[in-house]
Order: C-alpha cells, then sequence, then structure tokens
C-alpha cells in the first residue's frame, strides 16, 4: 500500500486537489523514471484536463493527448455542463 507523503487540499480557487505518494519498491520500478513519488490529482475536469498531456486508453497504455482527443473530452465535459451537471477528472504524475 503507497504511503502518502503530502496533501495539497481542495482550494476553490485552483479547483483541485493533489497527493504526493511513496511508491513500494517493485511499483517504483515500473514507472517512467524509476522514482518512487507519484502526485495523484482530482479536480474540475477542465482545470484538470490542462494540465495533461497524456491519457490511458481503453487498455490502461499510456497515449499522448493530441488536439483531437482534447476537443473530444472537452465537448464530454461541456455536454455534461449544458445538463447542470459537474464532472471530475483524475490524473497522476511519476515525478
Amino acid at each position: 500500500m503507497p504511503k502518502e507523503m503530502m496533501r495539497f487540499m481542495f482550494d476553490s480557487a485552483r479547483k483541485r486537489m493533489s497527493t504526493i505518494i511513496d511508491l513500494e519498491d517493485e511499483e517504483a520500478a515500473k514507472t517512467e523514471h524509476k522514482y518512487g513519488k507519484r502526485l495523484h490529482i482530482k479536480g474540475a475536469s477542465e482545470i484538470v484536463l490542462e494540465t495533461c498531456d497524456s491519457y490511458l486508453d481503453y487498455n490502461g497504455d499510456k497515449c499522448p493527448l493530441d488536439d483531437n482527443i482534447r476537443q473530444e473530452i472537452n465537448e464530454i465535459i461541456n455536454t455534461y455542463a449544458k445538463g447542470a451537471l459537474r464532472t471530475i477528472a483524475f490524473g497522476y504524475k511519476d515525478l
């Protein structure tokens, strides 16, 4: 079980919260940079989306987030917003 290292509480100005966790050695060895820290973020979808340069596809594979995919995601967010629904996005980055 990863150990939480640091938490940045939800802030209404930033519209997101973040947590840095310490990964187990076996998990850290599988990360992009082989370093045992990971940032988890959750918050307003449009805000989190702005910080992303990749996404996980249906198979869990990391793919570049190009303009077409970004537009597709924004359209989904806007569709929910027009129905008075809020969306939350989750992201992570290996540090």
